[in-house]
């Protein structure tokens, strides 16, 4: 039984061990919600494609049976070919009441200047749904880090409120024994025996909140944790371009495009169009079977006079060319002062972690004298208490500080393009 148990906890530190924060970041990339986004891509890449199409010629076969009510010609007579056969009714006369006909036509547009600008569009929003696709994640892995850091901040002040529990049991043991000699009130038990019931109800309270933050993991990742991760910092963030800013920047150019494409909806187009026809019948004059065929072959210049829908469709996309490019500069407005905010307060949290912990070493030994005057009946109770209070409340701002300079790491990286992966170990 014990050799089992061994072979268990073995293999409970090998998992532990096999889960890092760059293992479960790698997982976004087999995630349903990226899968999705490659899917975008792909069907961007196929708008792309279906903009190209409408210049390649098209080609159709055809074949069919005609009846008519009057003999109709399997092809086109010239009226000196005709006259000849009128004279001589051996020859049979290419009409018929019931006509095969079958053959091939062909469409090739040459030149439509509104589809090349499209082209260009259709190309700026397969560019964008790229970068969306390296956004989207890069913001999943944001959500895990910062899920990670709000984990080891809520675990670690579950520790703390334990570890204020176990240090007020101590000293409940010690009254316990003064209430016995008749040295303490009885009253001073039911003190810390309420302040006790207050921690194991907020170390319940946090544990509903991790057990959260385990689901919005495993959400995210598909990874069932057990505890959290240790996350340390590998390298500094690259700064630059805003990264978060590209896909807009392409949709806004797209759009651009569609407004350039709307006015040249007016430029003249050209085209080719040809096909070949085979036809049978019987001749109307002699009943002989014929077998005929002809062909044509034809350019055309096509330019529209008057439309006002296109006009409309002009302005249209002028005014939403507007539109996102307003947008575009109210974003980028909002990320550069969210960036330099962030960095600031990253700085700051870092000598804000820096003070914790020195608080908390203070407070530890404050906590230490504070126990020894308790017991020595140099202070009350109460004031004991608030020196309890103050290690842990000094431990949670060391905690929530670490946190928050995580989520913002993570917020910094995704600005500015980061791949976390490259940035944390």
């Amino acid at each position: 039984m014990k050799y089992k148990f061994i072979l268990t906890s073995i293999a409970v530190t090998l998992q532990l061990q096999a889960t890092t924060i760059t293992s479960l970041l790698n997982t976004l990339e087999q995630r349903p919600e990226h899968r999705l986004d490659m899917i975008d891509v792909k069907k961007s890449n196929l708008d792309s494609q279906s903009i190209s199409d409408k210049l390649m010629p098209t080609v159709n076969i055809f074949g069919g049976y005609e009846v008519y009510s009057s003999p109709n010609g399997l092809v086109p007579v010239p009226p000196n070919k005709l006259i000849g056969m009128v004279k001589d009714q051996s020859i049979g006369q290419p009409f018929s009441k019931n006509i095969f006909r079958e053959g091939v036509n062909f469409t090739w547009p040459l030149f439509v200047k509104s589809v090349y600008t499209l082209e260009d569009k259709a190309e700026l929003l397969h560019l964008a749904a790229k970068e969306k696709k390296k956004l989207n994640l890069l913001q999943r892995e944001a959500l895990v880090v910062g899920s990670v850091a709000q984990l080891r901040y809520l675990e670690s002040l579950k520790a703390a409120l334990i570890a204020k529990k176990h240090s007020i049991l101590e000293t409940e043991n010690i009254t316990k024994l003064k209430i016995k000699e008749g040295r303490t009130p009885q009253s001073a038990l039911f003190i810390l025996q309420s302040n006790i019931n207050t921690l194991e109800i907020n170390i319940n309270n946090i544990e509903q909140n991790i057990n959260l933050i385990y689901s919005k993991v495993d959400t995210l990742t598909g990874v069932s944790l057990k505890q959290s991760l240790p996350i340390r910092l590998k390298h500094k963030i690259k700064k630059g371009e805003i990264f978060a800013l590209k896909p807009l920047k392409r949709k806004l150019e797209a759009t651009q495009k569609e407004v350039q494409a709307t006015n040249e909806a007016y430029y003249p187009s050209v085209l080719t169009k040809g096909n070949y026809t085979y036809s049978q019948g019987d001749a109307y004059n002699n009943g002989n079977t014929l077998h005929e065929s002809f062909g044509m072959v034809g350019l055309y210049i096509s330019m529209p006079l008057f439309d006002a829908s296109k006009g409309t469709a002009s302005e249209q996309a002028k005014v939403a060319y507007l539109k996102k490019k307003s947008q575009l500069s109210q974003t980028a407005h909002a990320l550069k002062v969210q960036a330099k905010q962030l960095t600031r307060e990253i700085k700051l949290l870092k000598r804000s972690v820096a003070l914790a912990k020195k608080s908390v070493f203070d407070q530890k030994r404050l906590l230490k004298i504070a126990k020894v005057s308790l017991k020595d009946e140099i202070i009350t109770q109460e004031e004991y208490l608030r020196y309890e209070d103050a290690v842990a409340d000094a431990k949670a701002a060391l905690y929530k500080a670490e946190a928050k300079k995580w989520q913002d790491i993570a917020q910094l990286a995704v600005i500015y393009g980061n791949d976390l992966r490259r940035i944390v170990k």
